[in-house]
Parts: C-alpha cells; structure tokens; sequence
C-alpha cells in the first residue's frame, strides 16, 4: 500500500493478525483514532522491553480501508504532535 500521508510512519508485523506501531504518547493516538472510527490498543499491556506504542488488529481489515486507517493513523499523530506537544 503506498499513502503519501503516511511517510515515516513504521509498523512491525512479521505474522499473524496484528501489526506494533511505535508511538511517542500511546493515549493520544488511540482517542484521536477512535474519534475517526477506529478501534486500536495501546501497547502496554502487550510489550515486555519494547517502546511505546500501538496494536492495530488487521486481520479483517479489507484493503480499501487500509489507505484511510493509515491516513488517519498519519492525522492522529499530527494532531497528537499539536494537542500534546510531541
């Protein structure tokens, strides 16, 4: 998938339904992408030595929708950098 919104955004997910996105502030990204419809975890229930970060389930998530998740993934840390002073 390519989104010219989403340059420098990295994500890991070598198998299964899930992908790690690091964030900087776990709380603001997941209430800024739940205001635009979409329901993620933040990482801290789920890592043991990583960074911060976010679980994102994709295993239903259907290719037309992944362009907009990742634009809005892009918004949430934008607006996250504005709200909460990076």
């Amino acid at each position: 998938m390519q989104c010219e919104k989403c340059d420098g955004i990295a994500a890991h997910g070598a198998s299964g339904p899930n992908v790690w996105v690091p964030v900087r502030d776990e709380a603001a990204v997941v209430n800024g992408l739940r205001s635009s419809g979409w329901w993620v975890a933040a990482g801290a229930r789920f890592r043991l030595a990583s960074a911060a970060g976010v679980r994102i389930t994709v295993a239903e998530l259907l290719p037309s929708e992944a362009e907009r998740l990742a634009a809005d993934f892009s918004e949430a840390l934008g607006e996250r950098q504005a709200t909460y002073g990076g």
